[in-house]
């Protein structure tokens, strides 16, 4: 199996490079305005279709662009671009015309070439959009400062992922030491969860030639991916030096390990899975497809803990305890799970279960309370890196013409075949001038006219930048107060479209359908804790557990981007809103991970409420059991997460803060208060199941101890 899993690793690994590595920002978005804005060029005026990308040249301090030192190094790089094969067009700011001078600022310290190129933000890889930036040297030579901005920029200033990994699995490593007590035991969890990494990732590629996988995709995916890995081997390992405690012989105990551990790591991470699948409901291809990224990293996760960990545990027989830490005890390691402290603390907390409950739900309902200010916008390139090509651009552009700069329309307007040319030009510069009178809008372009004469456009600049509210709140007036009057009784139908209405329609479409979604992982994990522990009790608190958890974290997510709290902490100098995708994605990889947890957690609890039938014990006893190695699990989880905060990307940024506290408030507040206090309070309530539903529901079992310990009897 060992040999099985280089081979597979290696193979994917070598089918993915040799297929390309390349992702794709797809933001399809069938039934709205930016998406008909695009669909109208594709068909009638296809060079226009993918919009323009901004080449922002600045001038050192006390320069102008209009220097006689500079003038030739810009027009190398216009000619350069004009040559190159992958443009369709070039404007440069020194053509000496009108339109060429609304490209160069006001103080002549910034100027704009204009570029369209041939491939769609979907088409154009990581490798073509850092060969395009190459062509601006010259520029850069000169001592200008040159950014390309657009989705030209945003395809090559992906932040490096390695630092994050890297400080995750240092901090795994240290966390598995502590938990086991030697070297080999620590070795086989990160072993197998960088084997299943390296084959999910490349998985995660190859997924990519079938469908667009966002440029986000492979960083989430890694997250995730590492996290759960850590953690499935742990539940493994853990299991298997309980089994060996009990003087098993090592295969037999890798065996069992397999069978019960690894039948609730089958369960959990099935449940990750289909969380994570539930994206599709929404219906928008880049969140479908993070949601499919994140899927096949954990699928392999799971995989190589199911499959790798057994060999490698049979592998190493006793020998799992050798190289020992000195100050910790192996022997109590490979007791039956089990602590004192644990079950003295859940017995406590249910002897004064009512403040226990008021108080965790007072400290919830405070972290979740700014969640009601959360609004859903969209990347601001503002918050990247100052030295990737999508920042200095954004710098550049707010620097010369303002804010608004960076958030540009594309005003696309079908014209009707049949009308008369002088009725449309007619038409076309009253509704440009309408456009320009609109409240929040800086500028608008000349119409332009397709040679086919059945299209134009036109480039609207608002007075805000991209992740404004006004911004946002600017097209929606704009499509109902100014071109629906506009374009009436006229042979014209104008669209609002380009990357950033795009953006807002994304948010529209997203807050449309939470809910939605929403319901569907809660429903489908209502029905998976049914069916796993038969108890409508026990399915329904869960839920709730789950849906506070995210609650809270979606708070803490908000309080810090959007309102500023600790924002310098990591690593931003100004607020920055919630991406719009940012809580549907975090809400099913939290629900998913949580629902680990509780599986692990439930599972040991059901088993005691069988052979005691009571609830109190039960509760006691499970937390007990669980408590040392959930604890540990939660703690690597969590590392991991926040080692991703150190990446420079906002929105990586945004996951790593939620997820990290979501795993901090479920494995403290919520499993060690809330949960205990809740079932307490319930009692007997917790496991009632009608009889006809429990004859009529199939019966699964997770770890299948009952089966061991019913063979073990009968020797």
């Amino acid at each position: 199996m060992i040999l099985a899993w280089v081979v597979v690793a290696a193979g994917l690994f070598i089918l993915s490079s040799s297929a390309g590595r390349d992702t794709s920002n797809n933001l399809t978005l069938n039934g709205t305005g930016s998406q008909e804005a695009t669909d109208l060029l594709e068909n009638r005026w296809p060079e226009e279709a993918n919009g323009s990308n901004p080449v922002a040249i600045g001038a050192p301090k006390g320069k102008k662009v209009t220097d006689p030192q500079y003038i030739q190094p810009i027009q190398e790089v216009v000619q350069r671009f004009q040559k190159d094969p992958a443009v369709e067009s070039v404007e440069s700011p020194l053509a000496g015309t009108p339109q060429s001078d609304r490209l160069i600022s006001k103080d002549q310290r910034v100027a704009v070439i204009s570029i369209t190129i041939k491939a769609s933000p979907s088409a154009l890889t990581t490798a073509e959009g850092n060969r395009l930036v190459d062509l601006t040297d010259p520029a850069n030579k000169a001592g200008l400062k040159v950014g390309v901005g657009g989705y030209i920029g945003n395809a090559v200033s992906n932040p490096s992922v390695d630092l994050s990994v890297i400080v995750g699995i240092v901090a795994a490593i240290v966390i598995l030491l502590f938990t086991f007590g030697t070297l080999i035991a620590m070795g086989m969890p990160m072993v197998t969860a960088l084997t299943g990494l390296f084959a999910g990732i490349s998985g995660v590629y190859l997924l990519g030639q079938l469908v667009d996988v966002p440029t986000i995709g492979p960083t989430l995916a890694t997250m995730i991916a590492l996290g759960v890995g850590v953690d499935y081997a742990l539940f493994m390992v853990s299991r298997h030096r309980e089994q060996l405690g009990r003087g098993l012989d090592p295969k037999e105990a890798a065996a069992r390990a397999t069978a019960t551990a690894g039948g609730a790591v089958v369960f959990a991470g099935s449940t990750v899975i289909l969380a994570l699948l539930c994206l599709a409901v929404v219906k928008v291809p880049i969140l479908s497809a993070m949601g499919y990224s994140a899927a096949v990293a954990v699928l392999f996760a799971m995989l190589s803990a199911l499959t790798l960990m057994p060999a490698l545990l049979s592998l190493a027989g006793k020998a799992i305890d050798r190289f020992r830490l000195p100050f910790i005890s192996v022997k109590k390691q490979e007791q039956p799970a089990g602590s004192d402290s644990w079950g003295r603390w859940t017995a406590w907390v249910i002897k004064h279960r009512v403040p226990a409950l008021i108080l965790s739900l007072i400290v919830l309902g405070l972290l979740s309370y700014p969640a009601h200010q959360l609004y859903l916008g969209q990347q601001d390139n503002g918050s990247f890196p100052k030295d990737t090509q999508a920042r200095i651009a954004y710098d550049l552009l707010d620097q010369g013409f303002g804010p608004g700069a960076n958030a540009t329309f594309l005003i696309a307007v079908a014209i009707d075949k049949k009308s008369n040319p002088l009725e449309v030009q007619q038409d076309l510069e009253t509704l440009n001038s309408d456009l320009a009178r609109a409240s929040g809008v800086t500028s608008v372009s000349p119409p332009s006219v397709s040679p086919s004469q059945t299209a134009a456009t036109m480039s609207l600049t608002p007075t805000t930048g991209p992740a404004s509210k006004a911004t946002s709140n600017l097209v929606t007036n704009l499509r109902n107060d100014t071109i629906d009057p506009a374009t009436k009784d006229t042979p014209l139908q104008a669209f609002v479209g380009g990357t950033t209405a795009s953006y807002v329609d994304l948010a529209s479409l997203i807050a449309d359908r939470l809910l939605l979604t929403i319901g569907v992982v809660v429903l489908l994990g209502f029905i998976l804790i049914t069916l796993a522990f038969r108890a409508l009790g026990i399915a329904l608190i869960s839920a709730l557990m789950n849906l506070v958890t995210v609650a809270a974290a979606f708070g803490v997510t908000t309080a810090v981007f959007e309102v500023g709290r600790g924002i310098s902490l990591i690593g931003l100098g100004e607020t920055v809103p919630v991406v719009s995708y940012v809580p549907l994605m975090m809400f099913a990889v939290l629900f998913g991970l949580s629902m680990d947890y509780n599986v692990f957690l439930m599972s040991v609890v059901r088993e005691k409420w069988l052979q005691t039938k009571d609830p109190t014990k039960a509760v006691v006893d499970g937390l007990a059991a669980t408590g040392r190695i959930v604890s540990a699990a939660a703690i690597i989880m969590t590392t991991v997460f926040l080692a991703f905060v150190l990446n420079g990307n906002p929105i990586v940024k945004q996951f790593g803060v939620g997820t990290a506290v979501a795993i901090v408030i479920y494995a403290s507040l919520v499993r060690c208060v809330l949960l205990p206090a809740t079932m307490s309070f319930f009692g007997k309530g917790c496991w009632y199941m009608p009889h006809w539903l429990d004859r009529i529901l199939p019966r699964i079992s997770i770890e299948g101890d009952q089966y061991f310990e019913q063979a073990d009897s009968k020797k």
